[in-house]
This record gives C-alpha cells, structure tokens and sequence, in this order.
C-alpha cells in the first residue's frame, strides 16, 4: 500500500549548531555538521585575522557571492552576520555560543508504521454499533472467541445485515492485530485491504463473481493474519452457489466467510448448512422510532418516519431527513383518483410516481457524496483505497434500492387506503381483495428488477377497470 513520503533528510539535524565549513555552494546541498552527530571536530576553528579596511562598494568581493537555497543553513548564516557597524570576517562564521534554530516541523510519518498509534479517539468495540438486534450480538460476540469458517447473517432487507457482516469483520481482524482500533476504522468504512466484499451486478451473483470470491478466499491476507470475504445476496444466487460451495465448506485457516440473504430458499440449502446461521429480525416501529430519536431526530418526524419505513432503519433515517416524503405519500393517495380503466391515464399515474421517487433519491445522494468525502479521507490518512470501487457499487445499489423502496411504500399507501375503504364500507369486499392482489403482484415484479413504469402501468390499468 501506497505510505505518505518522507520529509528531506536533513530535517532532523537542524536543530545542531552549524559546522565551520565553507559556505554552501547554490548547486548543491549544504554539507551535514560533524556538530549535529556529536563528534569532535578533527581541527579547532582557525583564529580570525585582523580586520581589514572595507573595501569599496566598486570592488568586487574577494569571495564569489553565493546565494545557497533557502533553509535552516542559511538562517543561522543570517543570524551569524556583523553587528551594523564592525567589519566582516574573511573566515567562515563560528559564533562563541550556538544558537538553538526554532524547532522544525517533523518529518512526514507514514501512518501505516504499526509502531505508532493513529492519532484518533478509539471507535471502541464495533458490535455496540449493531442497533435493535441483541440476538444476534450475542451469537456474534459469542464467535469472536473462536470463529467458525462461515456465516449465515439472514434477515429482512433494511435490518442491517451488511452493516452488521462489516462490523463483525472489523472485529474479527483486530483480534489478531497490533493495532486493532485501526483494524476497526478501516473495516468500518469497507477500505480494509484484507475485507472483501462482493455484491450482485445485476439481478443475482454471476459464476464470473462467484469465482473470483473464491480465488480471493486462497490467496493469502494482505496486512494481517486474517480475511474475511463478505457476499450479499447468496439467496440469489442459484447458479453460483455449487461453485461457492467447496470454499464455503473448506476455507483457508486465514479466511472467513460471511454470507449475507433475505431467505433461505431451496436453491441455496446446501450452501447455508455448512455455514453458521445468525438471524436478523425487523426493527418494529417503536424500536425504529427509540433509534431515531436517538440519534436527535425530533420525535413527531421519527414517529413518520418511523411507521412509513417498514421495518428498515435506513430508510427510517432517510425517511427522517427528508422534508417532502408527507407530501410524496399525499401523491399516492390521490391517483387512484385520476385512474379510469385507459392506458393514457395509468401511464400518466404511473410517470407521476416514478417523478416522485427520483425526489425521495435526493437525500440519499447528498449522504452518498458526504461518504465518498470520508472514504477519500480515510484513503489519504491510512495510504489505502481499495474499498473505492465497492463503495461507488454499494451506492448505485442503494440509489435502485431506494427507488424500490419509495415505489413499495407508494403501493403500502394505496394497500391501506383500500383496505380502510373497505372497513368503512365505500368498498365491497370482492373488489378490494382483487386491487389488493394487483398491488401484491407488481410489488413481486418490482422486487425483480421489472420495467418500473410498465410494472406501475400494469398495475394502474387493473385499478381503473376495477369495479367499487
């Protein structure tokens, strides 16, 4: 890894008194004093002659007139100089009591020099920071004694599993390390060389990525005693999980696998029993909302945001920054309205909520480029970036992950609003459970990646020819 470099080499011997020496020639560097290492001069200085007359302002200088750099030297020669008044010496400049230089500023220091602590307040222990899910802590501070191969994190999506696979990782590597408080930061902003973390390009794990987590799995650590390979999604990852499999089971004495899903579906059975499974449940609104608060949110926002999260402590706090989500669900409300059975009027309602969504985006960029600035931060303070190309992935997920979100809390609206039509009466029942299974079946297509305004135009055209 790339460390900062080093300052001159002299920068530590300018605090010496200055040799009796000739002054320094302009193309060259200033000889190093037999003073500045202690030693004993192997001549004492030359007594001075008598002064001479000045010598005319025409004449030129006995001595060739040289302009050495700027530098300590050439502040002491300064300091050195006659008094207004007397006459200059031909010999080099000794003064009867040296004069102590003001300190120079160190030398730069490569903070990668595992015998110097980094300059920060201790992150303290990363699991404190997993937030409503005290099982799953415990199983997890249960295992840093002795950890297993692999790990199963399944769990809703917002209940922190990623978060959570990055924390434990941070641990996992201080364990074992001189300096474990800087373990932790890097593996907390995903930029620690030995956390690899490798997520879904598109719909699912592709065999190409699944392959390269293996060869990454033998190869050995970079900085430490210890790896740990994180991959999320597994549960869609049907094709690439037999090429998993054999890793998974038998990993490097060095690595640890951490393996993130929603589910444990059918087609990755094989692969999760040979990993140990830690379960992650949603945050209900009352934890949702203790977290918010908090974390300074003022307690009628958290309570919004809160209800209208679904489980998910990233969108609660995305939800609680965000001055226009009442207004964005007062605009799910009122397209049932504008819909009557014709493609022209769902395809307006359905551009009408997809401008809505790219607004709920808008705070999620803002925090998106507030991380970027920190990872360039930590890349200049620790001399390492590897985490770059993960992080900008991670936030074009989140960027299509939030929109999926904002378009499944817009069909939660329209859910609820049909369902309180129906308790009040102004909707029969046949017709209700019938538009209540139209929202069910383009939330499914939604969270399989479908065409957004077709799945949304779908769905509205089937609320139009509903009957009430």
């Amino acid at each position: 890894m790339a460390s900062m470099a080093d300052g001159p080499l002299d920068a530590e011997d300018a605090d010496g008194p200055p040799a009796a020496a000739e002054p320094p020639r302009a193309s060259e560097p200033a000889p190093l004093s037999l003073f500045d290492f202690g030693d004993e001069p192997t001549a004492p200085p030359a007594p001075a002659p008598e002064p001479l007359p000045p010598e005319p302002a025409s004449k030129p200088k006995s001595a060739p007139e040289s302009v050495p750099e700027p530098g300590p030297d050439s502040e002491r020669e300064s300091k050195s100089q006659p008094e207004p008044g007397t006459e200059p010496s031909l010999t080099a400049d000794v003064p009867a009591a040296p004069e102590v230089a003001p300190p120079l500023a160190p030398a730069a220091r490569s903070t990668l020099d595992e015998s110097q602590p980094v300059d920060e307040l201790a992150v303290g222990n990363l699991l404190d920071g997993i937030v409503g899910q005290p099982a799953a802590v415990d199983r997890l501070r249960a295992a840093l004694a002795s950890p297993l191969p692999a790990y199963l994190f399944v769990g809703p999506a917002g209940a922190g599993l990623r978060s959570a696979a990055c924390r434990f990782a941070g641990e996992l590597l201080a364990a074992r390390s001189a300096t474990p408080e800087r373990e932790r930061r890097l593996a907390l902003a995903e930029q620690h060389p030995d956390l690899l973390v490798f997520d879904r390009v598109g719909a699912a794990m592709t065999a190409g990525q699944a392959r390269d987590a293996v060869r990454a799995a033998a190869a050995a650590p970079v900085s430490g005693e210890q790896k740990v390979i994180v991959l999320s999604d597994v549960d869609r990852a049907a094709l690439s999980a037999p090429i998993l499999l054999k890793s998974v089971e038998e990993p490097p004495p060095s690595t640890v696998f951490v393996l993130l899903a929603e589910e444990v579906n059918r087609s990755m059975e094989t692969l999760a029993s040979r990993c140990a499974r830690v379960d992650f449940e949603a945050l209900g609104e009352a934890d949702l909302h203790v977290i918010l608060v908090a974390e300074g949110v003022e307690a009628g926002r958290a309570s919004f945001a809160a209800a209208a999260a679904g489980g998910s402590i990233d969108r609660a706090r995305l939800l609680a920054s965000d001055d226009d989500a009442a207004v964005r669900i007062e605009t799910w409300r009122g397209l049932r309205g504008s819909l009557n059975g014709t493609a022209a009027a769902a395809m307006a309602a359905a551009d009408a909520a997809l401008e809505a969504t790219e607004q709920a985006a808008a705070p999620l960029e803002a925090r998106h480029e507030a991380e970027r600035a920190a990872a360039d931060e930590q890349a200049e303070l620790y001399g390492t970036n590897v985490g770059r190309s993960s992080l900008d992935e991670r936030h074009r997920r989140e960027l299509r992950r939030v929109r999926t979100d904002e378009l499944t809390m817009g069909l939660a609206v329209l859910a609820a609003q049909i369902r309180d039509e129906a308790s009040s009466g102004n909707l029969r029942p046949e017709p209700a459970a019938g538009q209540l299974h139209a929202i069910g079946d383009a939330a499914e297509a939604l969270r399989f990646n479908a065409n957004q305004r077709l799945a949304l135009g779908c769905l509205f055209i089937r609320l139009g020819h509903s009957p009430r």
